[in-house]
């Protein structure tokens, strides 16, 4: 159950979301506040944001979650979007009442289903499903409002925040530099080109398989038009984002999923960019753990996040030395 502080947030949504008159479920979120409302009106997500205007763009987000709600091939992939606040307005609805709420607070649809992880994902038919559903987003038409480059808008931006705290109190001054050397090598391997709207962050907690068999996508987030080797980038993200979770996607279930990804997309797909896209999105979640890690107070928190950072610096190292040589990722 929610603590009184966020059921209070959570009634600024709806006058009839009274503490008494709803239930409520945490539903995760590494960096925002998720939550299962069920009231008279069913059920519903709901997310209240990390409020960092200088790691989150609340306004391109808005304007992204318009494109996709006004697309007719991604609204049958997504949740339906109920609201968005954005200047104390939903923007969904303008003429609605105000919300005394952050900028970037929403509501969706609630699917029905499981949450995607590793073991769910050896299963062929789930690979297949996954694959169908990132190939209508990736062919959608949808036009993203902001260009987006991994390098300049993830990994720099984390990297400068990052390197404003004591980050020797996390990891040494030579991993940092070389890992700061495995970005140059990777901005190499994914080219500037292939303009395409990607969400860029395929994690599972972001992938739902629907009672009907469908995979949704969820959290655009971090969405854009991707200037660089963006389809592989977008792919490979389901490798480097989930290598690390309790039920990991390991190789050979990712092997079967690219497997899926070209028969589906009907093109070729370039390994060596997707295996560095992974490698980059990790190089991604390392800038972005250590900034969340002297972002948090309690104990627990930093603890979390210390050893987040620390596998990660541990797989971009490992990652990065297999592809150097030219084998086979190691089973992990």
């Amino acid at each position: 159950m929610a603590a009184n502080r966020e059921l209070e947030n959570l009634s600024r949504f709806s006058k009839d979301w009274r503490p008494e008159s709803i239930h409520v479920e945490k539903a995760g979120g590494q960096t925002n506040r998720n939550f299962i409302v069920t009231s008279d009106q069913g059920k519903v997500f709901v997310r209240i944001p990390w409020e960092r205007s200088d790691i989150v763009n609340r306004d391109i987000e808005a304007r992204n979650i318009l494109a996709l709600s006004r697309n007719e091939k991604t609204s049958s992939i997504i949740p339906k979007y109920q609201i968005y606040v954005l200047g104390r307005r939903n923007i969904l609805d303008p003429e609605s009442q105000e919300f005394d709420l952050p900028d970037g607070a929403m509501v969706t649809s609630y699917i029905e289903g499981e949450q995607l992880d590793g073991d769910v994902l050896r299963d062929k038919n789930v690979q297949n499903a996954l694959t169908e559903s990132l190939h209508t987003f990736h062919t959608s038409g949808v036009k993203f409002e902001n260009e987006y480059d991994v390098f300049r808008d993830e990994v720099d931006k984390y990297r400068s925040v990052a390197e404003k705290y004591d980050i020797e109190q996390l990891f040494s001054k030579e991993t940092s530099e070389q890992i700061k050397i495995i970005e140059g090598q990777a901005m190499e391997m994914l080219p500037v080109g292939g303009e395409i709207s990607t969400h860029n962050d395929l994690i599972v907690e972001n992938l739902i398989l629907g009672k009907d068999g469908k995979v949704y996508i969820l959290d655009f987030e971090y969405s854009g038009r991707n200037t660089r080797s963006g389809l592989q980038y977008d792919i490979g993200t389901l490798l480097g984002g989930n290598m690390f979770h309790n039920k990991p996607v390991t190789f050979d279930t990712f092997e079967g999923i690219l497997e899926s990804a070209r028969h589906v997309y009907k093109e070729p797909l370039n390994r060596e960019q997707i295996f560095y896209g992974a490698l980059t999105n990790i190089i991604v979640m390392f800038w972005w753990g250590t900034v969340r890690y002297f972002s948090v107070e309690s104990p627990n928190e930093k603890t979390y996040f210390r050893k987040y950072v620390l596998d990660r610096a541990q797989g971009i190292q490992d990652l990065d030395a297999h592809l150097r040589r030219g084998r086979s990722p190691p089973e992990r």
